[in-house]
């Protein structure tokens, strides 16, 4: 039958073959378009940074280094994904990543991939067991770096001796990752030395004759010399008594010496401290070496006190041995903020404290105490209660030094058996001796990066305002956009 319908099509033939024809072109400029926009953007490409989280800001000294950064970095993530703070390590990394394709990143989950993680420990020969997150760096073959959970944050102890909770304060991620990425990359490595022949702990490195001492588990210092090596910071043995100070001494480290120093050596000690040197000074109790080292007398001439009796406290000490104190009391230091809610063990500790007489000049040296004992502390024949353990001192950078060595620096410690191979592995022993070293080389300030602010938001509300709250999410939000939908149903169906 003959289509006899007034309507005519709408299209002819070569109408609907120029529609086509146009979608095509239409579809083939809009790809190219995309092909050219992503080329241009491979070859410019740049990020802006739009979140409020100062976190995961990179600073302009970072982005600088990143640009100049030339050799394979390999960075490996040690974390369990379910911890608090994972997700900001997580995203500063990122950030790390896609600002320099040099990094090679990879994420391990020791939880789930305990294979993986277990062949790594075993490759870094990672013996802590109280480190179970960390971050690793590593280049070329050197020595890497490991950045420890602990080191990654400033804490708010104000309210922790009221009952209320530390709170982070800083994050200081990219002081570390940053110092870490030129540890492994920088062809001059920190050099330390470590002071002998005065019956000192005995370390390893490389000398057969020291072996069988550093490995003992009471007086060795093996793991405390893999600590240093951890951050890429070579140690070197010193005699005082046939060398002068080494000009490249970056620390000295003086670990229990059971002996008296000369006197030529302590005054190459004070003239090296003198000039803005870093030192690492753990003392052995007079009451174990029945001699003194000689360092109180120069130590005091820096506001710092040593005493010669046995600190005991029976509140601290550890059962069945009460010559082992577990110190969880520390002061407001950057060393010891991060170990809040953790112990120290110290062994046959004595007193090391702020000296009465010490001079309050704006320019004398500043000695803050960091560990103490509680306030049932005792000092055989001495003081009873709060007794210092651990100072800290610094003096300002000495005009006419080198910029390099800059301000004097000491962390002296009333116990060497703390960073012996067994009391290392104690609690936050370990962890003391890294936070100590980073404090001593100031690294974090060398390339002036301040830790970013840690921002947290609380919502506090009445049992009322919480049912309330309760109703809009599981009755408002849905009704919200169930209800346009009945009435749109309704009307159609009329």
């Amino acid at each position: 039958m003959a289509n006899n319908s007034p309507h005519k099509a709408s299209f002819s033939p070569a109408r609907k073959w120029a529609i086509a024809l146009n979608v095509l072109a239409s579809c083939a400029a809009l790809l190219a378009l995309v092909v050219m926009v992503n080329y241009l953007a491979s070859r410019h490409f740049k990020r802006y940074q739009w979140m409020a989280d100062e976190r995961y800001r990179l600073s302009p000294m970072t982005l600088k280094m990143l640009e100049s950064l030339t050799n394979q970095v390999k960075v490996i993530v040690f974390f369990d994904p379910g911890n608090e703070l994972f997700g900001s390590v997580k995203g500063l990394i990122k950030e790390y990543r896609l600002a320099c394709p040099k990094l090679d990143v990879e994420f391990v989950d020791y939880v789930h991939a305990p294979g993986r993680a277990e062949l790594i420990k075993t490759q870094y020969r990672i013996v802590s067991a109280t480190d179970e997150n960390f971050v690793i760096f590593e280049c070329s073959g050197k020595p890497p770096r490991i950045v420890y959970e602990r080191e990654l944050f400033d804490y708010d102890l104000s309210g922790v001796f009221s009952g209320r909770e530390a709170k982070r304060t800083g994050f200081k991620g990219e002081q570390f990752f940053t110092s870490a990425i030129v540890g492994v990359t920088d062809p001059k490595p920190i050099k330390s030395y470590y002071l002998q022949g005065h019956g000192e702990h005995k370390y390893f490195q490389g000398h057969d004759e020291y072996k069988p001492d550093s490995e003992d588990d009471t007086t060795g210092y093996f793991k405390f010399a893999r600590v240093l090596q951890d951050k890429n910071i070579l140690i070197e043995p010193l005699s005082l008594l046939t060398n002068d100070m080494p000009a490249d001494c970056q620390m000295l480290i003086i670990a229990g010496p059971r002996q008296t120093l000369s006197a030529q050596e302590l005054e190459k000690i004070d003239d090296y401290l003198n000039h803005g040197g870093r030192a690492f000074i753990l003392l052995m109790n007079p009451f174990v070496t029945r001699v003194r080292s000689g360092l109180e007398r120069i130590l005091a001439n820096w506001g710092v006190e040593v005493g010669d009796r046995l600190v005991s406290d029976e509140t601290q000490a550890k059962a069945g041995h009460t010559e082992v104190l577990y110190v969880s009391n520390f002061g407001q230091h950057p060393i010891v903020r991060p170990l809040v809610g953790s112990r120290l063990g110290m062994v046959l500790p004595h007193a090391v404290r702020q000296s009465a007489a010490a001079s309050r000049t704006a320019d004398a040296a500043k000695v803050m105490e960091l560990a103490f004992s509680s306030e049932h502390g005792k000092e055989a024949g001495g003081t009873n209660g709060v007794i210092p353990l651990i100072v800290a001192v610094e003096k300002g950078a000495i005009p006419g030094v080198a910029a390099d060595r800059g301000s004097t620096r000491m962390v002296v410690v009333g116990d060497s058996f703390c960073l012996a191979n067994a009391p290392i592995e104690l609690d936050a022993n370990r962890d003391f001796a890294n936070l100590a070293v980073n404090w001593l080389l100031d690294r974090s300030q060398l390339l002036a990066i301040g830790p970013r602010p840690v921002r947290e938001y609380k919502i506090s509300l009445t049992q009322s305002q919480m049912t309330a709250v309760r109703w809009i999410l599981l009755a408002g939000l849905p009704g919200g956009v169930l209800l346009p939908g009945l009435l749109v149903w309704a009307r159609r169906r009329r």
